[in-house]
């Protein structure tokens, strides 16, 4: 258990008086009952529980100490789930038993009872921040996910679980949080990954970039729920702000970027580093994936769905779009003409839209 916990626990309770992380670690570095008391009520009486926080009904934890009750039955708990009366009971026997009897009891040192206090205390802090309703303890832990992630980049497991699907899934409702078009994201995505597979030859992206297209063309108006004229920027800070499950920190800001120029003016590599630590590499990413971007959301500028059939063929120098409609298309074309200056300034291939009327 690190100070970092404490920290964060004060990140989502607005602190009535001073109580930093260290006075915490010290009421429960001594080995006496009576501190894990103090700590207890310090918590209660310090922090108030933000109520901008949305209720979660299910909380996942990965915890020893917790998945330590499960395993010996101490609680009346079913299918590893128990409700928030059996986590207030588990609770009290925490408070109120001795370092000697709950290490007996969790069949682990003296030393670790302090770090499952800890643990208890955070948890059910969380729980009453959120209003949950259940509490999952799967028999994992940390050093699993570990084990797991050095079989998966060694091919020494098969995956059968799709996580890009759950990365897509957490996009989505970020989206939908922020109140953006679905079926507009959607028609976005489609015409990207159209001409992402399209380009696959010239851009020499892998499968990892043309998920972060994807994300990006699905967030590509969360700003819109902030301000309608400062769109690139508002969408960007959301972005950055919101963690996204299954991404790191480097490709969140990737599609931050993506979907930050998409609105605005490309700003080159010496301007853009100003602000962050990118190497060259990702900066290329960033480029070619806005130039992308760019050029499918000029295809449905009018935000209609016209080109929901579209088929993307690269000819020589110029990336062929034909589009079976019969409706106008007039005010794509005029739109269109800018946001492919961005693409041929990037890829060297000239745009080219094409109506079929069948």
């Amino acid at each position: 258990m690190s100070l970092v916990n404490f920290t964060t626990l004060a990140t989502i309770s607005e602190p009535k008086k001073s109580f930093t992380p260290c006075e915490a670690w010290s009421a429960v570095s001594t080995s006496s009952f009576s501190s894990r008391i103090f700590l207890s009520a310090s918590l209660r009486s310090s922090y108030c529980v933000s109520r901008s926080i949305k209720s979660i009904k299910n909380l996942i934890v990965v915890d020893d100490y917790l998945s330590a009750i499960v395993d010996r039955k101490i609680a009346k708990i079913e299918g590893r789930v128990f409700d928030i009366p059996t986590a207030a009971q588990l609770m009290e026997l925490m408070r109120t038993h001795s370092d000697r009897d709950l290490a007996k009891l969790l069949d682990v040192s003296e030393d670790s009872v302090h770090l499952a206090f800890i643990s208890f205390v955070l948890v059910n802090r969380v729980c009453k921040a959120t209003n949950v309703e259940r509490i999952y303890v799967p028999d994992v832990t940390l050093c699993d996910g570990m084990a797991y992630e050095y079989g998966e980049e060694n091919k020494l497991i098969s995956i059968k679980h799709n996580f890009e699907q759950d990365i897509i899934a957490c996009a989505k409702n970020i989206s939908k949080r922020y109140m953006g078009s679905r079926k507009r994201s959607e028609t976005l995505e489609q015409i990207a990954m159209n001409i992402f597979e399209a380009m696959k030859k010239i851009h020499g992206l892998d499968k990892r970039a043309g998920l972060l297209l994807r994300l990006a063309a699905l967030l590509h108006d969360c700003g819109k729920y902030i301000s309608l004229a400062n769109l690139g920027e508002c969408s960007y800070n959301i972005i950055m702000s919101t963690e996204i499950i299954g991404l790191s920190h480097t490709e969140r800001e990737i599609v931050a970027n993506v979907v930050k120029y998409n609105h605005l003016e490309f700003d080159y590599y010496e301007s853009m580093n100003k602000g962050t630590n990118l190497a060259k590499e990702d900066y290329m990413i960033i480029a070619k994936l806005t130039a992308i971007l760019k050029l499918a959301n000029g295809l449905d500028r009018s935000h209609k769905q016209k080109f929901k059939d579209v088929r993307i063929v690269l000819k020589e120098q110029e990336l062929v779009i034909t589009v079976d409609t019969p409706v106008d298309i007039t005010l794509e074309r005029g739109l269109f003409k800018h946001r492919a200056e961005f693409f041929k300034e990037v890829y060297s291939i000239t745009p080219v839209i094409k109506q079929k009327r069948s």
